[in-house]
């Protein structure tokens, strides 16, 4: 974990609702995908944990939706803003066990930590393919981007849409069900995760969601139950073995 003065290089909006802030800075402490950062906002108690979408020797990608008024006071931050960020905090995925074509599945804003995991394993010589799930057309982001990071693999993008605006109509398991793969990596909300446990074929790796206190594993409130107790989303995860998680 670091903590250090980060400046806003960019805030714009993807979606109504979705924002991409880039932050410039130390990013030494960030090693694996699926690791988040947590934000200190003027005026607010709690920090704000935000999954990283990419990284490279300078800067940290971040995106995120406004649920609150924590994430609507981000929106407004303007380019040159200095912030107190912790980062490299969570234990992100291990793309070890990926075989060859693993699928990622990202579900509205679990999304963006799926797009640094694509980019590892295809540095490593991987075929991974991408499903995305979203409610409606208007809310896909980085669909785009995705398939420039897939164009020259064997990978494929998947859209679902629940309402059918877009892609496949339904959900991320409509497309899952039909496809071949070696292993599966995944973040999205608790009711996605319970669907693709009962419909994936193969071991994978959950990246769970939680509201969370301190971030860094001193405040046990965002605790999840597994075969091998109560494990911290912060610090033991957010990255959870598929055959540990107690549902």
């Amino acid at each position: 974990m670091h903590q250090g003065i980060y400046t806003v290089a960019e805030n714009t909006p993807l979606t109504d609702q979705v924002y991409k802030m880039v932050l410039t800075g130390d990013t030494s402490a960030c090693t694996r995908p699926g690791q988040f950062v947590n934000i200190r906002l003027d005026g607010f108690y709690l920090r704000r944990p935000i999954s990283v979408c990419d990284w490279d020797e300078s800067s940290i990608t971040l995106l995120y939706k406004t649920v609150g008024r924590g994430t609507e006071v981000m929106a407004d931050l303007p380019v040159g803003t200095e912030l107190d960020v912790l980062t490299g905090l969570g234990n992100g995925y291990d793309t070890e066990k990926s075989g060859e074509c693993p699928v990622l599945i990202g579900g509205g804003v679990g999304i963006p930590p799926m797009y640094a995991l694509c980019r590892k394993l295809l540095e490593e010589g991987k075929n991974p393919s991408v499903i995305l799930g979203f409610n409606t057309a208007s809310e896909i982001f980085y669909y785009d981007e995705f398939t420039e990071l897939l164009k020259n693999s064997g990978g494929k993008v998947y859209v679902t849409t629940v309402d059918g605006t877009s892609g496949t109509k339904g959900f991320v398991t409509d497309v899952l069900k039909d496809l071949e793969y070696t292993y599966f990596f995944t973040c999205g909300p608790m009711p996605m995760f319970k669907a693709i446990e009962g419909t994936a074929a193969t071991s994978g790796q959950f990246s769970f969601e939680e509201r969370m206190g301190c971030g860094f594993g001193a405040c046990m409130g965002c605790s999840c139950k597994t075969k091998y107790g109560n494990k911290r989303i912060c610090k033991d995860g957010p990255v959870l073995e598929r055959e540990e998680i107690i549902w």
